[in-house]
């Protein structure tokens, strides 16, 4: 099957309109910086046409209308502003812009052909083909769940919304939107930093170090990874071809430790991917704050809707970056006004501004708090911390850049000697404690944050605010962790979610930070000093995986390529491709009873591949996404199998009514776990056999005497 060129023209033509249509609003609030908010045109154009189309479907219903109302509602507000207040746009930059985001697309879009499956092992691609496909069928919000028919969504899931208004809009079949989506928001995420270091730094070269950092640059487990297949297994070219690029996201034991370049080259269309581009929005905007002193009414209302965005996105950024948002705020106003207001009117701005931000980012997504109540507790981490070997694997070349930086920041600000003192009770309190990244974590702490409160510009303090940030994401990360379904049954991985999502930001801020960093030492690396020889070495080190990596994933571009996510299911299980493909011309949403879900098997593949409900789909995640209230999704799981197993057909007729069952599917997955369809074949009063292919058979609930199920 070849690469389809038409349907990558199709879906970057997409991105384009949609990035054009919020044009004029980001450079209306971005005047006080040097690309004029180009680079996040359209980042903050997809966030408009979400968040949109989400909001008026509420009293229109969600359908490819109510997208391209939303699409028509941000360019009329963009028209309006281009008349008024006309465009700012620097064509160069924007030339050379959108040349290096079509690349980054394309080159993605490439790789992700060589490993398009949306397989059902390692990773969570069934999960989210399942909620795209669900969005596709969803008319009103909140949306029911299609792993738990009957009951609403408890994840957070504005992600596949943004990837199902791409699809209405732009004909993309889903199975191919999949992996155009990841392409997309590599080269968003990728563009989005290289705005940011380009306006931290005026130098485009500058923003391109920073896009590297933040999403190509790998960790230093890669390197030791490849010395390890070259120098100790002597594995050669065969080591390398099939290099394996799972091992530097499982550092520290017992715990995840993605960075974006694995997130992107893994593939799965999940929040924690799909939010790094808003992470860097968001960072965006803060600059513009930084840079602008003084953000008028239409900068606060954009910086809310963002930070606030991240809520039903990926819930774990929002209290980050609400609380990152806050500190630039309070940060621009000491800049300007000092250290303590003068009047009372100075106070009350600076509140209202604050207070604002955060007032909006929540009040604007009300529909949404108001349907998702899951309760979530945070407790202190008693054993199981991370070694400082496993973190200097994962952050060395930041370390060393970060605290290059303010040692730097320190010197030329003339600071006494007497503070360094201080450290010299770490390393003692990090043994007593038990707490090894004491070790670097609390000297970067104390240094960022003495030299906040000093710096008059305000680049240098915007690069100290975000790695002050990071480090207190580590510290938390260390302390504490969100209680989940995971600790609960699992003691040794209670941190696991908590790492995972926390360090994934720690890298967005701190790749950010470091791209910085490199511009202030430009002259140290053409005088050749031993901290260059560091430095360089470091980024080497961290060059190795996305190379090495990208090889393995893509099984050394072998093979013929294609970026249908479903085309190995024709190969593999024709029978179910077939049942699959008759489904999809069943309107409407109703319920599919298949075998309850299992992790990482071939199943509930009905659900995944055309969005149709079915009783449970895999019972851990809804346990997880529910927790601690497991009763409901028990009860699915269990009432899923005695439908499939008893041959007490008034009991079965009593659980296909609770369940508003209208279709019974016995495929490969329901064969295997149950043997024969005896029940549904020995009354053909209740079940009809709609559709057949070798052992694969779809029955027909019908309606009975008294005019049920």
């Amino acid at each position: 099957m070849a690469l389809n060129l038409l349907d990558i023209a199709v879906w970057w033509g997409a991105v384009e309109i949609v990035g054009l249509s919020a044009l004029p609003i980001t450079s209306y609030i971005c005047r006080s910086l040097k690309d004029y908010g180009y680079s996040i045109s359209k980042p903050l154009g997809l966030l408009l046409l979400t968040y949109i189309s989400w909001l008026i479907s509420f009293r229109i219903g969600y359908s490819t209308f109510s997208v391209l109302f939303a699409l028509g509602i941000t360019a009329a507000c963009s028209l309006i502003i281009l008349w008024k207040k006309g465009l700012l746009i620097d064509r160069d930059y924007a030339i050379k812009f959108e040349i290096l985001f079509f690349l980054a697309f394309s080159v993605f879009a490439a790789v992700r052909a060589y490993s398009p499956d949306v397989y059902w092992t390692g990773g969570e691609k069934i999960m989210d083909m399942t909620y795209i496909n669900g969005f596709l069928r969803t008319q009103q919000f909140p949306p029911a769940d299609p792993w738990m028919s009957g009951a609403g969504i408890y994840y957070y899931y504005f992600g596949y919304l943004i990837v199902a208004g791409l699809i209405r809009i732009s004909g993309v079949l889903p199975s191919v939107a999949f992996n155009l989506a990841t392409a997309s928001f590599f080269a968003l995420s990728l563009a989005t930093a290289l705005g940011i270091g380009y306006n931290l730094t005026g130098r485009i070269k500058y923003g391109v170090i920073t896009a590297f950092f933040v999403t190509i640059a790998g960790n230093l487990v890669g390197f030791f990874q490849l010395m390890d297949t070259l120098l100790v297994k002597r594995e050669g070219i065969d080591g390398i071809l099939s290099f394996n690029y799972w091992t530097s996201s499982r550092v520290i034991p017992d715990t995840i430790n993605e960075f974006p370049f694995f997130s992107f080259l893994q593939g799965d269309v999940h929040a924690h991917m799909i939010s790094i581009t808003f992470q860097l929005l968001i960072i965006f905007l803060l600059l513009n704050v930084m840079k602008s002193r003084a953000p008028g009414l239409t900068s606060i209302f954009i910086l809310g809707l963002s930070i606030g965005f991240l809520y039903p996105l990926n819930t774990w950024d929002y209290p980050v970056y609400l609380f990152l948002a806050v500190v630039v705020i309070i940060s621009c106003f000491i800049m300007t006004k000092g250290l303590i207001p003068s009047s009372r009117k100075e106070f009350l701005i600076l509140a209202a501004t604050a207070g604002a931000t955060a007032a909006l980012s929540y009040l604007l997504y009300l529909p949404y708090h108001a349907s998702y109540k899951v309760e979530r507790a945070i407790s202190i981490v008693p054993s199981g911390r991370t070694g400082l070997i496993y973190y200097l694997a994962i952050y060395g070349l930041f370390i060393y850049l970060l605290y290059s930086f303010v040692i730097l920041r320190y010197r030329k600000h003339g600071m006494r000697l007497e503070y360094l003192i201080i450290f010299l009770t770490v390393p003692v309190l990090s043994v007593a404690l038990g707490l090894e990244l004491l070790v670097v974590l609390i000297p970067l702490l104390i240094l960022s944050v003495i030299l906040i409160f000093r710096e008059k510009d305000g680049n240098h303090a915007f690069v100290l605010i975000l790695i002050t940030a990071g480090v207190l994401i580590s510290l938390f990360a260390e302390l504490f962790y969100v209680k989940d379904a995971l600790g609960s049954s699992i003691p040794a991985d209670i941190r696991l979610n908590t790492v995972f999502k926390l360090y994934l930001q720690n890298w967005v801020l701190w790749g950010i930070a470091a791209g910085a960093v490199v511009y202030e030492f430009r002259e140290y690396f053409n005088r050749r000093t031993v901290w260059c020889a560091i430095a360089l070495f470091l980024i080497l080190m961290v060059s190795v995986y996305p190379v090495f990596a990208t090889i393995g994933k893509s099984g050394a571009f072998r093979g013929e390529p294609t970026l249908d996510g479903e085309a190995y299911i024709k190969r593999e299980h024709p029978q179910d491709y077939a049942a699959i493909l008759w489904f999809r011309n069943v309107t409407g949403q109703p319920v599919v009873l298949q075998a309850p879900g299992e992790l990482y098997q071939w199943n509930t593949y009905i659900t995944a591949f055309t969005g149709l409900p079915t009783v449970i789909g895999w019972y851990w995640h809804e346990l997880n996404w529910r927790y601690p209230y497991s009763q409901e999704a028990d009860a699915h799981w269990s009432d899923a199998g005695t439908m499939y197993t008893s041959l007490n057909l008034a009991g079965v007729d009593a659980l296909l009514q609770k369940y508003n069952v209208s279709y019974i599917y016995f495929g490969t997955a329901e064969i295997k776990k149950y043997g024969s369809p005896k029940l549904f074949d020995s009354h053909p009063e209740r079940f009809e056999k709609v559709f057949e292919y070798g052992d694969v058979a779809v029955y027909k609930v019908k309606t009975n005497e008294s005019g049920n199920k």
